[in-house]
């Protein structure tokens, strides 16, 4: 890997200058959270290709948005940090994310648990405390947390479900793709009872799908983050990892046991030190080490999500540091370990 290749920040500045300014995307807020939201996080595929100007698969046939329709869909919206925003399909969390940089409360929901889940770990990892996160069918809303200042839904639909323009507050703006084959996107502004249309940008989503079976609009809810306790306080990320409890008190956590070697220029730059702070900061359990032929050995325990954030991390380390190569192969957990130390 070269150098260029794994500064992934440089990466992502570069896909805010070359996709979204040049395209004519100006919103400094909106510009400022794409640069912030570490995209790679929220996609399985290689972390190079994260940043390229495409839709990229997340798996369960779904993908991640390309990254100028997440900012033009997010400029539309016109949010700020006093604004309560329902997302309907949440996917990886990427776009939670981006507007969770924005608004005070986001409440997203995902019909597909799998994707619920992990997007739930990675914003509890990046430690978003404004997001509330649910599993459900997403066109029907959440009306106990209604009315919002804001709704994006990232799926196409041939029209808009009546719920979701119930629970938009006067003067709230819904973004959400309409059409069959050719869709667009398009902005619905609520205007006391009545509501005014708009459209804007050719697109092309995954549709917008409904639970056939009749039942509540209440989603089965699973935290990403406790919302902040002012929600004018702002979206930013605070410094603690988001809790949360789990949907099903049965369901069990996947659990990741690896030995990790990392080779490169990767001793007398911090990386040890750094690997440290990040494994405790993670909460994971295990150890890191210098070894005498100049690479780094860790042993990572945990959430097989937060594993992999860290394995992420490995791949960069510190901003003096070079990686090269980076070895990753399973591993026995060590029952002895209790926290994450310097061996």
């Amino acid at each position: 890997m070269t150098d260029d290749a794994s500064d992934l920040g440089v990466r992502r500045r570069r896909m805010v200058e070359a996709q979204l300014v040049s395209r004519g995307i100006d919103d400094p807020a909106v510009l400022a959270a794409m640069c912030s939201v570490p995209r790679h996080l929220f996609v399985p595929a290689d972390a190079r290709e994260a940043y390229i100007d495409a839709p990229l698969p997340i798996g369960y046939g779904q993908t991640i948005s390309q990254p100028y329709m997440v900012a033009i869909m997010t400029s539309l919206l016109q949010i700020d940090v006093h604004s309560r925003v329902l997302e309907v399909g949440a996917g990886s969390g990427y776009q939670t994310a981006v507007l969770a940089e924005l608004a005070g409360e986001i409440c997203a929901i995902e019909r597909l648990a799998p994707l619920a889940e992990r997007a739930r770990k990675i914003l509890g990892q990046l430690g978003y405390r404004n997001v509330r996160l649910a599993i459900g069918d997403g066109t029907r809303g959440w009306p106990e947390l209604a009315p919002f200042d804001g709704i994006l839904v990232a799926a196409a639909a041939a029209e808009v479900p009546g719920e979701l323009l119930a629970q938009l507050a006067d003067g709230g703006r819904l973004v959400i793709p309409l059409g069959r084959g050719t869709q667009v996107l398009t902005i619905i502004t609520r205007d006391g009872d009545g509501f005014v249309e708009r459209h804007d940008t050719g697109c092309r989503f995954v549709p917008l799908v409904r639970d056939p079976e009749d039942g509540g609009p209440e989603p089965t809810a699973t935290r990403a983050g406790r919302p902040s306790a002012d929600r004018r306080a702002g979206g930013r990320r605070g410094n603690v990892p988001a809790g949360g409890t789990r949907p099903d008190v049965n369901e069990e956590a996947v659990v990741k046991s690896v030995d990790v070697r990392v080779s490169g220029m990767v001793q007398g730059v911090y990386y040890r030190g750094s690997a440290h702070r990040q494994g405790v900061r993670l909460g994971l359990r295990g150890w890191v080490r210098n070894r005498s032929d100049g690479s780094v050995d860790l042993h990572l325990e945990g959430d097989a999500a937060v594993v992999d954030a860290m394995l992420d991390w490995c791949r960069i380390g510190p901003s003096a540091a070079r990686v090269s190569r980076v070895e990753v192969r399973d591993a026995p957990p060590d029952g002895s370990l209790t926290g994450f130390e310097v061996r």
